[in-house]
């Protein structure tokens, strides 16, 4: 046997690799990590649609579902089984009576052995953590242990919102219904329009040229045994190709019915599979019904988003509200995309049956829409209820993909705050779980500036989910106080708010020369920062920072050791 380890700042990885020539049996894992005893979050093996429960860890033996999040004296843990393909199984982790602070990998119900060729490679087990929560929510940890992408041509890979019928169609599967989604993704802006179970595929072709006319891609519905087999697949594939179909939903990814065999190797083969011959095609897919992602995007980014949580599907059946909204982005988002499909205004039961209502602010669901992170979003509502929204404007202009993430505070089941970052604009978010209260947002990590930006926030009249927008000033260096409803929430996109990180510059170029040329080198960066020829000298307003973000006055920097600092102008 050998152990690979890997290192990162914020986690630690390991994972097996069985030597030799042959074949061999795995029976099951000793491979754990040992947790003090504090705060868990998760639920149980079998299914992957249930809220977050919490837990005392370490109290009791137990098994739960992968990942799971721990809070303990020293700081926060979350433990994810990762890149997982088919020639293993994807796992849980269990806690026995005689080791109750050791959670260890365990196999799904029904899992046999597992046969490898050797050398074998078994896939890596990760500890992602941090003093606070902050380093594991933008952590890219479990797509970097992945293999890199297998695609040459990404292209035709677009990201984007999606109209979406199904939550409340109440069993109307026509053409003229999907056309008026269409033509709705259309006036929004958004991409794509989701077509779900039960459509005439006699109509599909119709559909995607109709879409076609408005600018907007369509994507498909099927079941897990309409395209289980290659044969399946390749027939399946190459009709959605010629109809102009752009990606496909493949739900119940699950054999026998049996949701414990989600995750069972024979599913994680199937994935293998698909993933290839959906490329052959170029065909993109949203995953739905199945196991949550264990990093595979980074080898296969045509995987555009996984459910494997439970989501607004089951507003009306149960839905466990603004805490499992406040609980997910901590836990199941951390491992990857998530078809959640959040946004829903409408307060009326939905085509599910008889269940609770929802109690989430309107404020609070539009913040989901950047809370949310999903290459493909399926928002759940009319328009009927987006049209007269007054923060129907966020939604026509909130992107599907991101290319930065910021933390600043939460706590699993009761808020989070965040911002995402497309290009050069910050979309900042909040959502809660709690009581009534105050939310001081600090806004040091926005470019130096001024900036007036519409913020969308829970009304202070009107019925206890009414939603008000208010254009404002904020500037980095002063904290943004909201109000925040029972439940409620806020959001607003901030333009042009992003600078890019630059260690120093010669007086007489820019960044974009700067980052195609390549040609800033060590001797240059330090006669600038001496002030010497080739560069520009300091004035005595100057500050100097260290790549530590340590301010250091003027006289100080004169004397410091080599190194590479950044100057900062007096503003």
């Amino acid at each position: 046997m050998a152990f690979y380890l890997r290192a990162y700042n914020e986690a630690a990885a390991v994972r097996s690799e069985l030597r030799g020539t042959g074949s061999l049996q795995v029976t099951g894992e000793a491979t754990g990590f040992t947790i003090a005893s504090g705060t868990g979050w998760g639920f149980s093996p079998g299914g992957n649609e249930k809220p977050y429960n919490q837990f005392n860890a370490g109290s009791s033996a137990a098994a739960y579902a992968d990942p799971l999040l721990f809070k303990t004296a020293n700081g926060w843990a979350l433990l994810a089984d990762v890149a997982v393909y088919g020639d293993y199984t994807g796992s849980n982790f269990s806690s026995k009576t005689a080791s109750k602070n050791v959670y260890q990998i365990t196999f799904p119900a029904g899992q046999g052995p597992i046969t490898g060729t050797l050398p074998w490679k078994l896939p890596w087990r990760v500890a992602i953590v941090g003093s606070t929560l902050g380093p594991i929510v933008e952590s890219s940890v479990v797509e970097n242990l992945n293999p890199p992408c297998e695609l040459t041509d990404v292209s035709w890979i677009k990201p984007g919102r999606c109209s979406w019928s199904y939550p409340t169609q109440d069993n109307d599967h026509s053409v003229n219904l999907q056309k008026h989604y269409v033509d709705f993704a259309s006036q929004m802006g958004w991409e794509y329009n989701t077509t779900d179970w039960d459509f005439d595929k006699n109509q599909v072709a119709g559909l995607c040229q109709y879409a076609a006319q408005k600018n907007v891609d369509e994507e498909l519905w099927y079941h897990y045994n309409d395209v289980k087999t290659q044969a399946q697949q390749d027939n399946v594939f190459s009709q959605c190709r010629s109809w102009g179909i752009k990606s496909l939903k493949i739900d119940f990814i699950f054999d026998n019915g049996n949701e414990n065999t989600s995750c069972s190797q024979n599913v994680m083969k199937w994935y293998d599979m698909t993933a290839k011959n959906l490329a052959k095609y170029k065909l993109m897919v949203t995953l739905h019904g199945n196991t949550v992602p264990r990093g595979q995007r980074r080898r296969w980014p045509h995987l555009m988003t996984w459910e494997g949580v439970m989501g607004y599907e089951y507003v009306g059946r149960g839905y466990a509200g603004p805490k499992h909204n406040c609980s997910v982005p901590f836990i199941r988002q951390i491992i990857g995309p998530m078809d959640l499909t959040p946004v829903l205004f409408n307060l009326e039961q939905l085509s599910n049956g008889p269940g609770s209502q929802r109690t989430s602010t309107d404020a609070h669901e539009l913040a989901c829409a950047v809370i949310m992170e999903s290459g493909l979003q399926h928002f759940a509502d009319r328009p009927e209820y987006y049209n007269p929204c007054v923060g129907k404007p966020f939604l026509q202009a909130v992107p599907a993909a991101w290319d930065d993430i910021h933390f600043i505070d939460g706590h699993p089941g009761e808020s989070v705050i965040m911002a995402r970052r497309k290009g050069n604009d910050w979309y900042l978010a909040g959502i809660s779980a709690l009581a009534a209260k105050t939310f001081t947002v600090p806004l040091s990590f926005l470019k130096p500036g001024s900036y007036t930006v519409d913020l969308y926030k829970d009304s202070t009249g009107g019925t206890k989910y009414t939603m008000a927008k208010e254009t404002i000033t904020i500037n980095p260096s002063t904290p943004l106080s909201v109000w925040v409803k029972l439940n409620g929430g806020f959001c607003c996109k901030i333009p042009n708010s992003y600078d890019p990180p630059v260690s120093c510059l010669p007086a007489n170029r820019t960044v974009a020369v700067e980052r195609k040329t390549g040609a800033a080198e060590r001797l240059r960066l330090y006669r600038l920062i001496r002030g010497e020829a080739g560069g520009q000298p300091r004035r005595s307003t100057d500050r100097m920072i260290d790549l530590r973000g340590r301010s250091m006055e003027h006289r100080d920097a004169k004397r410091s050791p080599q190194g590479v600092f950044v100057p900062v102008g007096s503003k």
